[in-house]
């Protein structure tokens, strides 16, 4: 089996991911990486984990003069779509200063198609190893394995407790769905611990929290011991050391130096604004009918890949906001991870809008859920959280629980009203049995395990243990080549 790792600059991924490989590798596999910098080949510790060989993009970005024939070869493929990701958070982060012009896009598309196809040319690359897809390098190593007829596992959290999901196109990603349908229409048996898990789940759905929420860490805002340790001394050589790289051949990570500095400051701002933020923050009013909005983290792929055309939440909001049946409120709640980042511009905007009211991270999301005639959202988990409670849910994104009976997509935003009105007065038309078979068909989309991927070393290297079994054992390597069995 010919396998591409894709690394990057994430903070610890590495770890994971290297020992993964290192487990195919151990198995027979020839493992290749392809990295987006080499500030993150250095730091990741590519060269001397034993990897058949490794291409830095940045590298070959330098030098790369546009190809329009591979661009015209793979039009059908949304290109521009895939560059949003990263456009984002070279946004958000200040990654490319002012850097980026109108040809530097269509170099950076040439680059990335042709980058990888020659990889996957010189290598036979049969199979693509990552997290689910979330940036563009990732998204254009996508293109080529389908293009390729390659197969890429993408690694995922899951809303469901000790469970990891494994995707490949993130726009295609039906499985939950299949087997939705085969459990309802009696062509796949679905086993009794799995009937007990499953209800055991949603009887305590009110108190369950995602593994990936226990894990982030992102709601806290001190920065003492987030930056002042001792173990930041050499990150900061590390940053010193590529002082003068330029802003865009490492188009993820920019300058290093700068980019990190920049995600400094905007921790410093966050922690300045906290305190007035906190005060704009309202209450929910008893007996108030209201839909509930859930806001988003900032840059990500559940909101850039999954709700590219709604990346502006105030704009969302404002519609949602000016569009509402009367006498409904729109209860906008912060992220517990993001809260704090975005503007006070941006919280005095959402205060302004009429119907709003703003509340806070930490307000009860369950019982909110439960006190609303409806959740809308971009892709949210909270909609998921909706349907089980039986509440309808308004989805402008795309997200697994899309098919679920209980979801009124959000086609045309311009008829926003209609579609609200006409939701919120449709009865609730699905019972327990049919959210038990969704879970249970969600739970069968899953593999047993927690994927953490912020784990250091030794950690990192039991769960890569774990998750490689899992992935034989669900028999997703079946047919790539030989490899040794779990058992």
């Amino acid at each position: 089996m010919n396998i591409l790792l894709l690394s990057n600059s994430a903070p610890n991924y590495f770890h994971f991911f290297n020992a993964l490989a290192a487990r195919f590798r151990n198995d027979g596999a020839t493992v290749a990486v392809a990295v987006d910098s080499a500030f993150s080949r250095k730091e990741n510790g590519l060269d001397s984990a034993g990897f058949a060989a490794v291409y830095d993009f940045s590298s070959f970005f330098v030098n790369h003069k546009v190809d329009f024939d591979i661009l015209e070869r793979y039009s059908g493929y949304n290109l521009n779509s895939a560059l949003l990701s990263d456009f984002e958070r070279a946004q958000t982060y200040g990654i490319w200063g002012n850097s980026a012009d109108l040809d530097f896009f269509d170099r950076l598309k040439s680059a990335l198609l042709t980058f990888f196809e020659r990889i996957f040319e010189k290598h036979g690359t049969e199979l693509v190893l990552y997290e689910n897809v979330s940036n563009t390098f990732a998204h254009f190593a996508l293109f080529v394995a389908q293009e390729r007829r390659a197969v890429y596992i993408g690694l995922g959290a899951s809303r469901l407790p000790g469970r990891f999901s494994v995707s490949g196109d993130p726009l295609a990603d039906d499985s939950v769905e299949r087997n939705f349908a085969a459990i309802r229409g009696g062509y796949k048996t679905v086993e009794p611990d799995v009937h007990r898990w499953v209800r055991d789940y949603i009887a305590n759905i009110e108190t369950i929290v995602p593994d990936y929420m226990k894990i982030n860490g992102l709601e806290r805002i001190a920065l003492i011991k987030r930056y002042f340790r001792r173990d930041r001394l050499a990150k900061i050589k590390a940053l010193l050391r590529h002082v003068s790289d330029s802003r865009t051949n490492s188009f993820q990570i920019g300058n290093p130096l700068r980019t990190y500095t920049s995600l400094f400051l905007r921790n410093v701002r966050r922690r300045l604004k906290a305190g007035t933020v906190r005060g704009m923050y309202q209450k929910a009013v008893a007996g108030e009918r209201f839909l509930l909005y859930p806001m988003h983290f900032h840059p990500e792929a559940s909101t850039s890949i999954l709700a590219g055309t709604y990346l502006d939440e105030y704009e969302v909001i404002r519609n949602i906001a000016f569009s509402l049946p009367e006498g409904t409120r729109l209860y906008v709640k912060d992220h517990i991870s993001a809260w704090a980042y975005p503007t006070l511009d941006f919280y005095r905007r959402i205060r302004s809008l009429p119907n709003v009211r703003l509340l806070g991270p930490h307000e009860p999301t369950k019982e909110l859920i439960k006190s609303s005639v409806g959740v809308i959202t971009l892709t949210s988990t909270v909609g998921y959280e909706a349907l089980l409670l039986k509440k309808r849910v308004f989805l402008y994104g795309r997200v697994f629980y899309e098919f679920h009976k209980g979801v009124v997509p959000i086609a045309n935003p311009a008829n926003l009203r209609r579609m609200i009105s006409g939701g919120l007065a449709s009865p609730i038309g699905w019972d327990d049995q049919y959210n038990h078979d969704f879970v249970c068909a969600y739970w069968l989309s899953t593999l047993p395990g927690t994927l953490n991927l912020m784990l250091d070393r030794v950690p990192a290297a039991q769960a890569a243990e774990h998750i490689y079994r899992e992935l034989l054992k669900a028999g997703l390597l079946h047919g790539l080549a030989a490899i040794k069995s779990a058992a």
